[in-house]
């Protein structure tokens, strides 16, 4: 399954097993006693604190929050643009499979041109 997070496309194969087995390393607590709004303030809480210090999200934190979203909310996008107050509001959307699969082409596409200018 593909899943968009703001402008970063991942894909899991198995949201549920990969949460079953990374719930504890990720510090969401028990995925089974969390609510829809609990997923969705946990991942907008840790992306938050990773762009007020500059950092990008791995791939690993990616299809972490990915799991979690999909499992307790079934969306497979979420976009978490500013507000004026500097906090992210987080709007969930089912995308259709096809524009991600565009996206992700397209992503990779991009990507493979930047590494060939950085090699050249």
């Amino acid at each position: 399954m593909l899943f968009l997070l703001n402008n970063d496309i991942v894909e899991l194969s198995v949201p549920e097993a990969h949460l079953g087995a990374r719930w504890r390393t990720m510090g969401c607590g028990n995925p089974h006693e969390l609510r829809a709004q609990d997923a969705i303030d946990f991942v907008r809480d840790r992306v938050s604190r990773a762009l007020a210090s500059g950092r990008s999200l791995t791939e690993s934190e990616l299809k972490d929050f990915a799991a979690l979203i999909i499992t307790k909310t079934g969306a497979n996008s979420i976009v978490l643009t500013p507000r004026a107050d500097g906090s992210l509001n987080p709007r969930l959307q089912d995308v259709p499979r096809l524009v991600l699969e565009t996206y992700k082409r397209g992503a990779d596409n991009e990507n493979a041109d930047t590494a060939s200018r950085i090699e050249a």
